[in-house]
């Protein structure tokens, strides 16, 4: 018999066309995709399809968000081998992490899946990228929420934890996960898992059922990225203050500590005041403190052993369920922490 796997369009670049220089939204691209497949693998697998949106990624509101999480949860984990969700690549990131926690209940192997250029550019990834979903969800043998996707015409597709991935690189739109540890690959068909001791083993990813995170979000948090020269005095929340700042610090979990305009901790102490959460995300549980870092207002929050991405979307899923930003931050919820 053969395996069901339930498709879930959304648009993106992967459901999109060139025309005269620009690239938007083409009806006939999700059948394209399956007839693509259909040429390389042939009718071995069953797809049912569905469109809950259809959306250049970049477009996307938490309507969006909720539309695609509720085609999802909608999906009978009885009746299907898996799911694949086509997805724009500018805000793959921060949406993989999203569904990694709130879809991450499911039984079942949940595969995103982008393209860098239309289905008809010679450059596409996205029936190698769809392809591997497949084969994945087919060998795989593991229930979560996974990012499939290769850097470049001749590399292998990785297979990435969703709550690991990080933002793209500028420029090449290349994915990369945290550490530089992808979950597994698939090249010609065959999977092969990293052995890193960072990763969740074959039986953790085989055994399912973790408890996901209420599917409400909010917008109103700011992330801000350490640099060179950062003045933090630019920042006025008096007029409308976000809900929490997750700062980015440098790679040895530092930011400028010293002077006036540019010190964090000044302006920790001015979003206390205006009731303004500040995380710092993420920090190295076992690294030394560097002495600038020495004497944090204990109103700053620490996300610990995750990715900044991670750490931003918790915060952003906690104070959409009426929480505290830290209320998720010690939670384990789809293998994001990396010290295990």
């Amino acid at each position: 018999m053969k395996k069901l796997i339930k498709v879930i369009f959304t648009g993106g670049t992967i459901g999109s066309a060139a025309r005269d220089g620009k690239v938007d939204l083409d009806g006939n691209a999700n059948r394209r995709l399956i007839e693509m497949y259909r040429a390389v693998r042939g009718d071995d697998i069953a797809f049912d399809c569905d469109e809950p949106v259809s959306m250049l990624s970049e477009n996307v509101h938490e309507e969006q968000l909720h539309a695609i999480y509720t085609a999802v949860k909608a999906v009978d984990p009885k009746k299907y081998d898996g799911i694949i969700i086509t997805h724009g690549t500018d805000s793959l990131c921060i949406n993989a992490h999203y569904f990694s926690l709130t879809l991450c209940d499911l039984e079942l192997p949940i595969m995103l899946v982008s393209s860098l250029y239309p289905l008809e550019d010679q450059r596409q990834n996205g029936l190698k990228n769809f392809v591997a979903s497949v084969n994945f969800i087919e060998k795989g043998g593991a229930k979560g929420v996974f990012v499939a996707f290769a850097n470049g015409a001749g590399a292998p597709v990785e297979i990435h934890l969703a709550s690991r991935l990080m933002f793209c690189d500028q420029i090449t739109g290349w994915y990369r996960s945290v550490l530089g540890e992808s979950l597994a690959t698939v090249e010609n068909g065959e999977i092969k898992y990293l052995d890193a001791p960072s990763l969740p083993t074959r039986e953790e990813l085989a055994r399912g059922g973790k408890k996901a995170v209420a599917p409400d979000i909010c917008r109103d948090v700011m992330l801000i990225t350490a640099r060179s020269l950062l003045n933090f005095s630019l920042y006025d929340f008096d007029r409308r203050a976000p809900r929490a700042v997750v700062l980015e610090p440098y790679h040895s979990d530092t930011v400028c500590t010293s002077g006036r305009n540019l010190n964090f901790k000044q302006f920790a102490e001015y979003c206390r005041e205006r009731g303004v959460e500040v995380v710092i995300a993420s920090v190295d549980s076992r690294s030394n403190v560097y002495a600038s870092a020495v004497g944090l207002p204990e109103s700053v929050i620490c996300a610990y052993d995750e990715c900044t991405e991670s750490a931003l979307t918790k915060v952003m899923c906690a104070l959409g369920a009426g929480l505290s930003a830290g209320a998720y931050l010690s939670d384990d919820i789809f293998f994001e922490k990396l010290h295990r």
